[in-house]
């Protein structure tokens, strides 16, 4: 399976348990061993909310468990060997969302950042 920009998976890479990702890196580039992923938290999530660097997502939307945040500075490759891609995405963000991460992850390098 190869991950599309706005899918969310679970990604098994910590101790504490899976986490939400969400996929950013173009599906061509997604062909390989790795993506580029956002990861999400729900860890702090009044004050991370209100934050120019997150997106803040509700419990239910987007097939997210809880309310969270994609905290965008969290930005990393990932070998997809850590991802659930036997069970598919959880869900994927539509194009406000997406453009809201973008834009997200452009205050965080200091650039207008628009998806494509």
């Amino acid at each position: 399976m190869v991950p599309r920009p706005g899918e969310i998976f679970w990604e098994y890479l910590r101790d504490d348990g899976p986490h939400p990702v969400v996929v950013v890196s173009r599906e061509e580039l997604n062909r390989g061993d790795y993506v580029i992923g956002v990861m999400v938290t729900s860890a702090r999530l009044r004050t991370r909310r209100h934050l120019p660097n997150c997106v803040a997502f509700r419990a239910g939307q987007y097939g997210l468990p809880k309310n969270c945040v994609a905290q965008s500075e969290s930005i990393t490759y990932i070998d997809k060997s850590y991802l659930d891609l036997e069970t598919g995405p959880i869900g994927a963000l539509d194009a406000e969302a997406m453009r809201d991460l973008t834009r997200a992850i452009g205050y965080v390098i200091s650039a207008d950042c628009e998806p494509v």
